[in-house]
Formats: C-alpha cells, structure tokens, sequence
C-alpha cells in the first residue's frame, strides 16, 4: 500500500493479516485486495467477497474513524440510501497504534469512476438521490455529533475563507502552474458578502466528494466516510454542486434543496476551499484526488463567470 503523507503508519497487507488474525480470525484466511480510489485517510482492503478492512493511516483519520463506527447504527434507518455496516471494530495490536474496522462491503463505483456515465444530460437522476439524502440527514438530530469549529469547512465563512487565502500564499505547497490564480482571487474578493454567522447548523456529512459517494448505474446507491459527521452550516453539503455534478445537474440539485443566494455562495466557498488545499497538498504526491479537486475548481471558476 503505497503511502500518501509524510508521517503514516505502516498499513500494508501484512499489518492488516496480523491484525485480522489476532482479533477477527474468521477473516483471518480470506483474499486480501487493496482498493484503488481517490480517498486519503484510510487504507482500504476488500477481504473476501463480502467485506472491507479500513485503515487508518494518520492519528486524525483514526479520530475520524472512532466516531464514525459509533455514528453508522444511528444513521443507518434514517438515510434514503446505504451506509456501511460495522463487523468488528479492531484495536491497537501487532505494533500498529489505531483503531481499525471490518466492514460489510458496498458494491457499485465511487461517482469518480463513474464519472463519465454521470456527465450532463446523464446527471438528473444522481442530482435528485443525492438532495433526497441531504434532506433526510437535515432531518437528524444526534446528540453526540460535535458542531463544525471555525476555520474549518463548514464553520463560519471567514474562517474558511482564511484558510483558502492561505492556501493561494503556498501555506500546503504552490499551486499547481494551471490554476487560474488571479481568477481565484475574484471570487474570494466576492465572497464575503455571503457570511451570515448566525446560520442555523444541521446535521452534515461533510464531505460529499465523488470518492464517497456509491453509484449502481446511473443511481446513488450508498454514501460512505462518515468520519466528518457534524452540524454545520447548510452550505457544506452543498459542494457536490461542483465537486459531483454538471452544469444542468447542479441546477436540478439546487432546485430541489433551494437554498438562499447567501447560502449558495457559502457552498461555492466551502468547495473553492476544498480544492485549493487539495490541489496544494496532492498534486505533488501524485495522488488521483488532485484530479478530483483539479475539475471541481475548473467548475466553480466557471460557474462564477
């Protein structure tokens, strides 16, 4: 398993048989295949045909992992769609320090791999599951569920747009020679306007990227990483408008959740963020989720005019 982050821990097959053996034995024996994709905070293994091993890589995704093992139960019979099923959470063992779980696996593609079948005209369908489950998860209240801190996504508007002016000052790295630099910095000197600290928070996924979200077909059939589970300004769910969606899919989207102008611009903040910091980070490391972040910034840019 090829590592992504300067400082992680060791999550190669045989760490993941070690752990297996001395804490879920039935699994112990099974196939063992690393799974490409875009995600960044786990190593993840399908083990033999009906499960999936989740590896953290860092401290932080083990933090993410520990809450959202307690979280998936909760959310399970309130989603319109699936989320994985927790098999066994794992310990600290064979000298690696986190956390770890097997999982039921999901079958279909991460929208990523999907992404051409989903293209405009092809998009209407995938706009309509994901703001049906955007509107059942605003339908939830869990008492456990930490509220978004500032500076992060999600949280008050300044901060996050403090964070996206430091990533165009190379805070995580040089952008890469394609971004339209001065465009970017037009549409943060717009952005402000939208702030309103006073938003009522609901119940947020978090990161609602192509990665995350399973389709069979044409159809969104599970959404999964629930580590960044929150309450959180309304607009953190709406960045799928560009990370996941078209033009004409986007606007199907909107429609159905119909958000306030203000609201709307927030999103467009929250996924400029996104891609600013990931582009920053990833691309040098020649990781497929600069891809991701490298279109969903083409389309904000766009979109803004």
């Amino acid at each position: 398993m090829r590592r992504i982050h300067d400082e992680e821990d060791a999550t190669d097959p045989a760490v993941v048989r070690a752990l297996l053996r001395e804490q879920w034995p039935a699994g112990a024996d099974l196939p063992l295949r690393a799974v490409a994709g875009t995600g960044t905070d786990h190593a993840v293994y399908r083990l033999g045909a009906r499960h999936l091993v989740r590896v953290p890589r860092t401290p932080a995704a083990a933090a993410s992992l520990a809450g959202e093992v307690g979280w998936l139960p909760w959310l399970a019979p309130r989603l319109t769609v699936a989320v994985p099923e927790v098999e066994h959470v794992g310990t600290p063992a064979a000298g690696y320090p986190h956390p770890w779980a097997v999982l039921r696996w999901l079958g279909g593609r991460d929208a990523w791999a999907a992404r051409e079948a989903v293209e405009d005209p092809h998009g209407s369908d995938l706009a309509d599951d994901l703001a049906d489950a955007v509107l059942a998860l605003r339908d939830g209240v869990h008492p456990d569920v930490p509220a978004r801190d500032t500076g992060r996504r999600g949280g008050p508007l300044a901060g996050v747009l403090e964070r996206a002016h430091q990533w165009l000052e190379g805070a995580s790295g040089p952008l890469p020679d394609d971004v339209d630099v001065a465009a970017v910095r037009r549409l943060l000197h717009a952005l402000p306007d939208a702030a309103d600290d006073d938003v009522p928070y609901v119940l947020s996924h978090g990161d609602l990227i192509p990665g995350n979200l399973l389709l069979h077909g044409r159809r969104l059939s599970a959404v999964i990483d629930w580590g960044y589970l929150s309450t959180a300004d309304p607009a953190l769910d709406l960045v799928p408008a560009w990370a996941v969606l078209g033009p004409r899919a986007r606007a199907r989207f909107r429609a159905r959740l119909a958000p306030d102008d203000a609201t709307w611009e927030r999103a467009r903040a929250n996924a400029l963020e996104q891609a600013l910091g990931a582009l920053a980070y990833y691309t040098p490391r020649r990781h497929p989720l600069a891809d991701v972040m490298r279109r969903t910034l083409r389309r904000i840019l766009a979109d803004a005019g």
